[in-house]
């Protein structure tokens, strides 16, 4: 079952600090561990995203950039956690949406910069206990880079075009 979060979840950025924490404790030769770790800090990064680039056009245009890398990683994280991520990555902000201010915006992309180094350094020590690197390990370690470099401005991706249909953990 996959469960739409952007509903539920009243803080983003403290929900995406304590996924941040708990994949920070997570024993790296739990693989399966870390990855399901990673996607719900992906879905708490993306949903603190979106919020952040109501607030400024400075985040706009980087969350636009940040959007394929998000997807891309998804993308990997789904084909790997078999029993299905159920958290669904939310595509849009629910329309009773309210505007963040600028200084909880900043603070809402310092943490996704922050989830994404853990989730990176993670990945590695992970994949560093496999016999052999696997791609589903690899992946998501250049692409966690992706997306924090989307946020800080030193990457300007493609957008993002969906397949069609998208997902189903795309809503």
């Amino acid at each position: 079952m996959t469960v739409a979060a952007d509903r539920q979840v009243k803080d983003p950025c403290a929900w995406l600090s304590a996924v941040t924490l708990e994949l920070a404790g997570a024993h790296p030769a739990d693989t399966r561990g870390v990855l399901m770790a990673v996607w719900d800090g992906l879905v708490a990064a993306r949903l603190a995203g979106l919020h952040a680039a109501g607030a400024s056009p400075r985040w706009r245009a980087r969350q636009g950039h940040a959007e394929a890398a998000e997807f891309d990683l998804a993308v990997q994280l789904a084909r790997t956690c078999t029993a299905g991520p159920g958290l669904a990555m939310p595509a849009g902000l629910p329309g009773a949406a309210v505007a963040w201010p600028a200084a909880r915006a900043d603070a809402a992309v310092a943490a996704i910069i922050s989830f994404c180094a853990t989730a990176e350094t993670m990945l590695r020590r992970a994949g560093e206990l496999t016999p052999v690197w696997e791609d589903s390990l690899l992946g998501p370690v250049s692409l966690t880079r992706r997306l924090a470099d989307s946020w800080a401005g030193r990457h300007t991706g493609r957008p993002l075009r969906l397949p069609a249909p998208p997902p189903s953990w795309w809503r």
